[in-house]
């Protein structure tokens, strides 16, 4: 049951309340947004900075490549040398991602250490 306070229509008392709750979640929701989007923020230079090191990364393993193939058209012709750093580098892209397929599958261990007994202890049934 509600009371109701004589003289004073409902509509009045539940204004302020309703204003008043209004403004409190709505400042509850933006200190959660803020909240959540902070590390965002704070990261966003980081970002910025690894992008622009894979972008110099990619830059170096491309002059990398060309002075792998001047440095094998000294011995072979160039159509060759270009074929043998494509195959080398083909190899190398191939294994890293045979590793990474095992890995993501969860069939890779890394070393483990020690082996343990063969014989382990045994327990008691009772515990």
């Amino acid at each position: 049951m509600t009371s109701r306070i004589p003289g004073v229509p409902s509509r009045d008392l539940l204004q302020p309340l309703t204003e008043e709750l209004g403004a409190v979640v709505h400042q509850e929701v933006e200190r959660v947004r803020q909240e959540i989007a902070r590390p965002y923020r704070e990261s966003r230079t980081a970002m910025r900075l690894l992008g622009g090191s894979a972008v110099l990364g990619s830059m170096a393993a491309g002059s990398a490549t060309v002075l792998l193939i001047r440095l094998l058209e000294r011995r072979m012709p160039p159509a060759v040398s270009a074929a043998v750093t494509a195959a080398v580098l083909g190899a190398g892209a191939s294994a890293m991602a045979q590793a990474g397929r095992a890995r993501m599958r969860g069939t890779w261990r890394p070393p483990q250490g020690p082996v343990a007994p063969e014989n382990p202890a045994p327990q008691d049934p009772a515990t």
